[in-house]
This record gives structure tokens, C-alpha cells and sequence, in this order.
């Protein structure tokens, strides 16, 4: 990208870092650039991704239509009509969206936004309120979710969280990724808001999916869907408090899942997830027992692997790829011999998703994606879009839609987080060019890439 390339850009192992943890080192000039231009991109995105959760207090952002008692009311707009869909029970479109799914992508957001760096201070009475509708009464519906609290047939005393299977139905049953997703929601927002009353709860509902999701009933959901789950259990267990019931219950669980899940990887060489992915490295960053950590970190090795192998067929320099880079940033965790241009990849792509599908309105010039909005949208919902992110053409037909969802946002926001995060762990050099100028070279090299990681000095090689 020309914003990549007009910056002097160094990807390399710092030497003095290189023996002890291999740290990635990058041109100092450039760190600051990227990082300065992903806070911004990240605090749009954020106060975007909360307008749609109706958790902003923000005058600017005052919702456009009455949404008092409507879970996260700003699920998504359909671009063409300039209208919202709010209820995942009423308002979906059920030849390509489901309430499950649309209860699953608001719960999301939800566990996103907490997520995000003081975005829960930021928000907190507005994601209390959210925490609160979960404590409605037993087999009332939630409204905005089409779920409710029932009790679990096959347990003793469990409640679980039933979701209407289609709209108008009255037909509820369990959706063990829902439940799920409701769970690491209250765990992740009742940690950031330290607000522990509500993981007493939290765990009576892990408890629940255990009676409800067997061991026998695994195999019956794609790899993907069960990342995305063990991806929640383990988020759970690293905010958890270490020796607690609910913790202790959560590892035992996690280490039955993690051999099936890790079995269904290694059977089939095109398999990836970014969930999967991102599992995985949060598992090998709190394993103490060495084997187990040799395991982990050859999956790691193989996940890597094999998205490098991915990444071109999915077209990554152009399309919308907010979801495959929370995989690609968190695999960056782990030093490996591809560090270098495996950041590189990732910051190149991440800037990209920014530069191309993120919506905002600067100094009354509009972004790429914002163009692709009709100006009746724009007037109407400028303010509240600031920072939300569009996908690009060929995914939205994909997934026969032509709309912004919110999981569109929170995706990025997911993506611009962890990035941010390995930003932090890259270590800033200053590059001397004024040597080179002094030798009667004008021209200083403006990308790099780095030597494998057992040098210990970088290579300059120009890419």
C-alpha cells in the first residue's frame, strides 16, 4: 500500500533482543505512525461499535429511533432502504440470518467492546444496563434477543439460555454457542467493570453447557464453530481467578476439548480458524507444563503455516479481513522464523481494512467505504457510522446482503486491539540514513524485511 511504502519501513530481530526473546524490530519512525493511526482508527471504532450496543451516552450519537428495552437495537442497516434491523426475533432476514446467529453476533460485540482498551469505563452504564437485561426474570423473554433463562431438562436445578429457533415460532430450545457467548459476555464485562457478583452466575451457566453439550455431541458442529467456543471457555479461564470452583471446572473441560478439537486439526491440512488460532496461543501463554507447551507451540507453528498457504486465495491485500487478522496478530505472539514478515503481512493487511472499509467523515472528506453510502444514510446516520466498518462487495454478496452489521465493527475491533497489542511488544529503531547520504546515496531503501530469527543481526534485504 502506497501509506506502507512512502514511510521507511524496518522489519528485523533486534540484536540485542534476539537471544533472549527475538523481538521483532520495526523503524521507529514508522511504530509511531502505525500505532498513532490504529488508536484513532480503534477509538472510532469503538465509540462506533457502542452506539450500536445503545451503551453511548454520547449526544452526537443519540440513536435515531426509540430503542429503550431493545438489546443492542442497531444490529444492522440495510443499505439500500436506509433501514435498521433491531430484533433478532422479529426483524432478521431468515433466508440468510437466523436469530441464533444474530443473538451470537450481538452478543459478540457486546464481549468486544468490553474488550477494548477503557472502552468499559468509558461505557459503564450503559453495558450495566446490558448486564442487568441477563438477570431478567426466569422464561421472560429478552427482548432485542429472542432468548430466555429456562431450566435445563437434563440437569438438577440448571438454567440454560433458549433461543427462538425462527420468528413468531414460540419454539425456543438450546443453542449451546449462544449460551456460550452469553456467558463469556458477563464474564468479560463483569471482569473489566470489576463486578464480580455476576460471575457466581456465570459459572451456575458453564455448568449448564456441560449437561447440555456432551462429549457425543462434539463431532456434530464444524471446526470453526467448536474454535469458537473453546476460543470463549479459554477467554474465560484467563480472567477467571486461578484455584476458584469455577476455574478449576473450566480447565478440566478445556483439557477434554482441546484433544478433540487438536485431533480435527491435525486430520485435515486445510483447517484454520481464526478462533482456533487465537485459542491456541492464549492456552500456550498460560501453560506451565513444558510437553504440553511443545504441543501447543508446533500447532501454533502449523496455524501459521498454514494461513501463509491461505492467504493468498482469499485475495488478504484487498478484501476485508478483519476476522482472519484477530488469528494472525495473536499467532504473532509466539516468536517463530517467519516474525518478520509475518508483522509485516499483518500491518500492511490491518491498515488496509482501515484505509478501505473503515467509515468515517474527516474535515468533510469522506472514506472509501463511506462513499459507498448513499447520501441519504450519510445525513441521517453520519454521526452514529463515524468509525464503523463496511465490508467489501464480493463478501457482502457472499453472504447475500448488502448492509453494515454490527459484527462487521466488532470484528475490527477485535483486529485493531490485539494488533495494537503486539505493537507494543515490537521493539522501535532508529535508522541512521544520514551515513548513507554521506557516502553520495540519495536513495534509502524504504522496505526491509528480517533474516531468519537465529541471526542475530537483521538482513537488509529490500523487498
Amino acid at each position: 500500500l502506497a501509506s506502507i511504502a512512502a514511510s521507511s519501513l524496518f522489519f528485523g530481530i533486534h540484536p540485542a533482543a534476539a537471544r533472549a526473546s527475538k523481538a521483532v524490530a520495526v523503524e521507529a519512525r514508522f511504530k509511531d505512525r502505525i500505532s498513532s493511526k490504529l488508536d484513532v482508527a480503534l477509538r472510532d471504532a469503538t465509540a462506533s461499535l457502542a452506539w450500536f450496543l445503545d451503551v453511548s451516552s454520547s449526544a452526537s450519537r443519540a440513536s435515531p429511533t426509540e430503542s429503550e428495552g431493545v438489546f443492542a437495537p442497531f444490529y444492522e442497516l440495510d443499505i439500500a432502504t436506509a433501514t435498521w434491523r433491531s430484533k433478532c426475533e422479529l426483524d432478521i432476514d431468515t433466508t440468510r440470518d437466523s436469530i441464533p446467529h444474530c443473538v451470537i453476533h450481538k452478543l459478540q460485540a457486546l464481549t468486544a467492546l468490553c474488550q477494548s482498551p477503557g472502552a468499559a469505563s468509558k461505557f459503564s452504564p450503559g453495558i450495566k444496563r446490558l448486564l442487568r437485561r441477563f438477570m431478567v426474570k426466569r422464561d421472560k423473554v429478552l427482548v432485542g434477543l429472542g432468548m430466555k433463562r429456562a431450566m435445563l431438562p437434563i440437569g438438577n436445578g440448571l438454567e440454560v439460555w433458549m433461543s427462538e429457533m425462527t420468528p413468531k415460532s414460540g419454539r425456543f430450545d438450546v443453542v449451546v454457542p449462544a449460551h456460550a457467548a452469553a456467558t463469556l459476555a458477563l464474564v468479560q464485562c463483569s471482569t473489566a467493570l470489576k463486578e464480580p457478583q455476576y460471575l457466581e452466575i456465570a459459572e451456575a451457566w458453564f455448568a449448564s453447557i456441560e449437561k447440555a453439550w456432551p462429549q457425543s455431541s462434539w463431532s456434530q458442529s464444524s471446526f470453526h464453530l467448536n474454535s469458537i467456543l473453546l476460543e470463549s471457555f479459554v477467554r474465560m479461564a484467563t480472567v477467571i481467578r486461578k484455584g476458584s470452583s469455577f476455574h478449576d471446572e473450566l480447565t478440566k473441560f478445556i483439557g477434554r476439548f482441546e484433544v478433540h478439537l487438536h485431533n480435527d486439526f491435525w486430520q485435515s491440512a486445510s483447517t484454520w480458524s481464526f478462533s482456533g488460532a487465537h485459542a491456541t496461543v492464549l492456552a500456550w501463554q498460560g501453560e506451565k507444563k513444558k510437553t504440553k507447551r511443545k504441543t501447543l507451540a508446533k500447532l501454533i507453528a502449523e496455524y501459521e503455516r498454514r494461513w501463509l498457504a491461505i492467504a493468498p486465495t482469499l485475495n488478504a491485500t484487498e478484501s476485508y479481513t478483519c476476522g482472519p487478522m484477530q488469528g494472525v496478530a495473536s499467532l504473532l505472539l509466539k516468536p517463530s522464523s517467519n516474525a518478520a514478515s509475518m508483522v509485516q503481512h499483518l500491518l500492511t493487511t490491518v491498515e488496509k481494512d482501515v484505509d478501505r472499509y473503515q467509515v468515517t467523515f474527516d474535515d468533510h472528506t469522506a472514506s472509501i467505504a463511506a462513499t459507498r453510502l448513499s447520501e441519504s444514510i450519510r445525513l441521517k446516520f453520519g454521526d452514529a457510522l463515524q468509525g464503523s466498518f463496511l465490508r467489501d462487495d464480493q463478501q457482502l454478496a457472499a453472504e447475500k446482503r448488502y448492509s453494515l452489521r454490527i459484527d462487521d465493527v466488532s470484528q475490527c475491533v477485535v483486529a485493531l486491539t490485539r494488533t495494537l497489542e503486539l505493537l507494543d511488544t515490537l521493539v522501535g529503531v532508529e535508522v541512521d540514513t544520514q551515513s548513507e547520504d554521506d557516502e553520495g546515496s540519495n536513495d534509502v531503501p524504504e522496505t526491509y524485511a528480517a533474516s531468519a530469527l537465529d541471526s542475530t543481526e537483521p538482513t537488509k534485504a529490500e523487498l
